[in-house]
C-alpha cells in the first residue's frame, strides 16, 4: 500500500492522465497489439490513481467491469505490478500465493468473467516510478512464455511517460498510423520525432521478425510497409529488399494451386482491405529448380475503434510437409488397394508408377523387376510426367553396371544421390537412365529403392526428381513402404501360384488315380462276383473272394469320395437345390443305419426344418456324421443328434462319447487325409469323412466346426442357411457362397416343437 499511495507516484499518475487524455485509439491499439501478440483475449494499459484504475487503452475488457474506461481501485489486477514494480506473471490465479487475498478472490472479473491467469510490465515514468500496467489476461490457466513477457516489457518501455511527451506522441501516432497530434500532418516531423519513430518501428520489425510465422503489413492503400524475416525467409527472398521489391519479388512466383500465376489484386493483404478477412488461401511459390512450397495465408483488414481503416495484416504459413505427408499417404492407400486387386505386378505397374509420381511431384518413375535366369531387369512401367521430352529412350532391359538402379540390384539397399548431375553416375558411359531433351528438365536428386521378396533382391523402384530434395527421412520411408508393399505383393503372387500349381496336380492326380483304378477295380469285382456265384467254390477260397470283394468295395468307397470332393471343391459338380425336409434325411439315415451293436442312438428333433439344398448330398453329409460317431464310440455308448432351426438358419449338432479328438489335432480335424493320432493306428479309416462333410456344408453356403467346448467325447456343429442360394465363385466356378457362421442356436426347445426318437442297443 505505501507504494500505491506514495505522493510522488500519484502526482505523476495525475500528469500522465492529462497527458494522454483524448488518446484511446493509440492505447487502445496497443492493447490489442499487446493481447495478440501473447495470444491472449484480453489486454489492458491502466493508470492506478489514490482510489480508482483508469483503462486508458483496453482489448476485450468487458464494458460492464470498467463503465467509462475506470474501475475501483480494489479490483485492479495491476495493483500487483505497481507493488512489485517488475513484470509479474501468474498462471493460476485462484491458487498462486502472491493473489491469495480476499479482495481478489471476490474479484468481478475473475468471478464473473473468467479470468483464470494474468501478466503485466509496469508503465513508469522517466524516474522509474510505475503509474500503472501494461497487461495481458486470458480464460484459461497458462504458463506464460517469455516471449510473451517480452511483448509487454517492449511495450511498456514505448509508452514510458515523459513530461514533454514528444516520444509517446510518436509512438501512439506510429500504432494509429496518424501524425502526432502536435504536428500537422501537412509539416515535416522534426528530427527528435522521426528519430524516436524509427526507433520505435525498428522494436516493432524486431518483435514481427521474433515471430515463427510469416507476416506481411500493408497500409490502407494496400503498400507493403513490412515483411517479417519468416515471410522473407519462406519467399526466399535476398536481402536488402525493400517491402515493396520483396511483394514483387513473390507475385512473380506465386501461382494458385492449379497453376495459374497470381495478379497483384489477388493477393491475400490487397483482398483482405475489401473482404474483411481472408481464410486459409492456398497459393504455391514456384522457383525452377528448388521444390514447391504450398502456404496457406490468412489475412485481416485493421480498423480503430471509430471504423477507420488502418490497413491489411497477412499471415503466412508453409504447409509443404504437411501437404507432401498428406499426399502420400494417398498414395499409400491407393497403392495398397490396387495391389489388392490386381492379379499381376505387370498389371499393377502403371498404376503405381503413376500414384507415386503425381504424389512426389518428380518427372520420372520407373520399376524394374529381375529376370534372374538372364541376370538382368525388365522394365515393367515407368512414367514421364507431361510435357517432358526424352533425349533417349528408358532402357527396356538392364544388366550389372555403374547406373542407379543396377547398382542398387547388385548391393540391395537404397540409394540416395542428391546432386546428380555432379555425381559419377552422370558421367559414366551407359550409366544414364532418363536424359531428357530439356536441360533444365535434367534430374537433381535420384532415389532407387531395392524391392525383395525374403532376402532376394526382385526388383528395384527409382525416382528422378528435377529438384534438390532435402526432405529424405519422409520421402525414404514413403518409398521403402511402397517397395515393401510391391514386395510382399510378389510374394503373395508366388505363393499362389505354387499353390494353385499343387491344387492343379492333386486334382489330376486324383482323377487320374480315379480314372485309371476304376477299370481294373471293375474286373476285379465283376470277376470275385462271379467266382462267389459259383457254388462249387471251397470254403477257404470263398472266404479268400469275400476279402478280396471286400477290400475292392473299400478302395472304390475311396475313390468315389477323392472324386466327390475334387468335383465340389472346384466346382464342377454343382448342387440340385431344391426344398429339402432336413428331418426327413436325418431319419432316413438313422433308419437305414440300424441298430448299431452295444450302440445307443437319440435324435431330438422338431418335426419338421426345411430349406434349400441338395438332398442327396445333404444325406451323404449325414452318412459320414454318423458313420464317425459309431466307428469312435464304445461299446455301451451314446451317440445323440440334434436339430434346432433358427429365423434364417438351422444348426445341427451330432455328439458322442468315445474317444474325442487329441487338443492338438484339432486344428487339422478337417484336412484331407488327417486322422487323429488317437485313432491312425488302431482304428480303421481314410480321413476323408469329415473332409467331405465340409466341403458339402460350405457348397451349401453353411459352417462346421467341432464343439471345443465338449470334454467327453465329439461333438460336431453344423450350420446350415434356410435360403441358399448358388453363386458363381471369384474363380468362375459354381458354388455357394458362405453366409451364416455358428450360432450356438443349440437351446431347451418345448416338448412340442420337438421330437424324440431313441434307439436302444440291439
Amino acid at each position: 500500500m505505501a507504494v500505491l499511495d506514495a505522493p510522488a507516484r500519484l502526482h505523476a499518475v495525475a500528469q500522465a492522465r492529462g497527458a494522454f487524455a483524448g488518446k484511446p485509439a493509440g492505447f487502445d491499439a496497443v492493447a490489442r497489439m499487446s493481447a495478440r501478440l501473447a495470444n491472449a483475449p484480453i489486454g489492458m494499459i491502466s493508470l492506478l490513481g489514490a482510489a480508482e484504475e483508469e483503462l486508458i487503452g483496453r482489448y476485450g475488457v468487458p464494458e460492464w467491469f470498467v463503465p467509462g474506461r475506470r474501475g475501483a481501485r480494489r479490483h485492479a489486477l495491476c495493483a500487483y505490478v505497481v507493488c512489485v514494480n517488475e513484470v509479474l506473471a501468474i498462471e493460476d490465479l485462484f491458487a498462486d500465493e502472491a493473489t491469495a487475498d480476499d479482495l481478489l478472490q471476490n474479484n468481478p472479473l475473475l468471478v464473473d468473467g473468467g479470468i483464470r491467469s494474468f501478466a503485466g510490465a509496469p508503465l513508469r515514468d522517466e524516474a522509474g516510478r510505475p503509474l500503472g500496467a501494461v497487461a495481458v489476461a486470458d480464460t484459461v490457466t497458462r504458463a506464460w512464455h517469455p516471449s510473451d513477457l517480452a511483448v509487454l516489457t517492449e511495450f511498456a518501455e514505448l509508452l514510458r511517460f515523459e513530461p514533454d511527451g514528444e516520444a509517446m506522441g510518436a509512438t501512439l501516432a506510429m500504432l494509429a498510423n496518424r501524425p502526432p497530434p502536435s504536428v500537422p500532418a501537412d509539416q515535416v516531423w522534426p528530427p527528435s520525432i522521426r528519430a524516436s519513430l524509427q526507433r520505435q518501428r525498428q522494436v516493432f520489425a524486431a518483435l514481427l521478425d521474433s515471430l515463427q510465422v510469416g507476416v506481411v503489413v500493408a497500409d490502407s492503400a494496400g503498400q507493403p510497409l513490412l515483411v517479417n524475416r519468416m515471410a522473407r525467409e519462406l519467399n526466399k527472398l535476398p536481402a536488402g529488399l525493400s517491402p515493396e521489391e520483396a511483394i514483387q519479388t513473390v507475385l512473380g512466383r506465386l501461382r494458385h494451386p492449379d497453376g495459374t500465376p497470381f495478379q497483384r489484386h489477388e493477393l491475400v493483404h490487397v483482398r483482405a482491405l475489401h473482404d474483411e478477412f481472408v481464410h486459409r488461401a492456398e497459393s504455391i511459390m514456384h522457383d525452377r529448380g528448388v521444390l514447391d512450397q504450398h502456404v496457406v495465408a490468412y489475412g485481416k483488414a485493421i480498423r480503430t475503434d471509430d471504423g477507420n481503416l488502418l490497413g491489411a495484416v497477412t499471415t503466412l504459413l508453409n504447409v509443404t510437409e504437411r501437404w507432401r505427408a498428406d499426399r502420400f499417404r494417398e498414395c499409400n492407400l491407393r497403392v495398397a488397394t490396387m495391389l489388392n486387386h490386381a492379379g499381376t505386378v505387370e498389371e499393377a505397374g502403371p498404376e503405381l508408377v503413376n500414384a507415386l509420381g503425381e504424389a512426389l511431384g518428380w518427372p520420372c518413375v520407373a520399376l524394374w523387376l529381375a529376370n534372374p535366369a538372364e541376370q538382368l531387369l525388365n522394365l515393367v512401367a515407368h512414367r514421364i510426367a507431361p510435357g517432358i521430352v526424352l533425349a533417349a529412350p528408358i532402357p527396356a532391359r538392364m544388366g550389372r553396371g555403374t547406373s542407379v538402379t543396377s547398382e542398387c540390384w547388385q548391393n540391395g539397399t537404397l540409394l540416395w544421390v542428391p546432386h546428380y548431375a555432379e555425381s559419377r553416375y552422370a558421367r559414366e558411359p551407359g550409366a544414364q537412365e532418363f536424359s531428357p531433351a530439356d536441360a533444365g528438365s535434367h534430374p537433381c536428386t535420384v532415389v532407387a529403392v531395392p524391392i525383395r521378396d525374403g532376402d532376394v533382391v526382385v526388383g528395384v523402384l527409382t525416382c528422378f526428381a528435377d529438384t534438390v530434395e532435402y526432405d529424405r527421412p519422409l520421402l525414404t520411408d514413403l518409398l521403402e513402404y511402397l517397395a515393401e508393399q510391391v514386395g510382399y505383393f510378389l510374394a503373395r503372387r508366388h505363393s499362389l501360384e505354387l499353390a494353385m500349381q499343387l491344387v492343379r496336380a492333386k486334382d489330376d492326380f486324383i482323377a487320374l488315380v480315379g480314372h485309371e483304378l476304376r477299370t481294373p477295380l471293375t474286373s476285379i469285382t465283376t470277376c470275385s462276383d462271379l467266382l462267389l456265384e459259383d457254388e462249387q467254390l471251397p470254403d477257404d477260397a470263398r472266404d479268400l473272394v469275400e476279402i478280396v470283394s471286400r477290400n475292392v468295395r473299400s478302395v472304390h468307397t475311396i475313390i468315389d469320395d477323392l472324386l466327390d470332393l475334387a468335383a465340389l471343391e472346384s466346382g464342377h459338380l454343382g448342387l440340385q437345390l431344391r426344398p429339402v425336409n432336413l428331418v426327413a434325411v436325418i431319419s432316413a439315415a438313422i433308419a437305414e443305419l440300424g441298430n448299431p451293436v452295444g450302440i445307443s442312438l437319440r435324435a431330438i428333433m422338431p418335426s419338421t426344418v426345411t430349406l434349400v439344398g441338395d438332398a442327396g448330398r445333404l444325406r451323404q453329409m449325414v452318412d459320414n456324421l454318423l458313420s464317425n460317431a459309431v466307428k469312435y464310440s464304445p461299446d455301451g455308448g451314446e451317440i445323440q443328434v440334434e436339430i434346432v432351426a433358427g429365423e434364417d438358419c438351422t444348426e445341427l449338432a451330432v455328439t458322442d462319447h468315445g474317444i474325442g479328438i487329441p487338443p492338438d489335432d484339432r486344428d487339422q480335424l478337417f484336412d484331407r487325409f488327417y486322422r487323429g493320432s488317437n485313432a491312425r493306428h488302431n482304428i480303421p479309416g481314410t480321413g476323408l469323412g469329415l473332409t467331405l462333410v465340409r466341403t458339402i456344408v460350405q457348397a451349401h453356403g453353411g459352417t462346421v466346426a467341432l464343439d471345443s467346448g465338449n470334454e467327453d467325447g465329439t461333438r460336431i456343429l453344423v450350420c446350415l442357411p434356410l435360403h441358399a442360394t448358388q453363386t458363381t465363385s471369384a474363380e468362375g466356378q459354381p458354388g455357394i457362397t458362405p453366409r451364416y457362421p455358428l450360432r450356438s442356436l443349440f437351446r431347451p426347445l418345448a416338448p412340442s416343437a420337438r421330437e424324440s426318437v431313441r434307439r436302444e442297443p440291439g
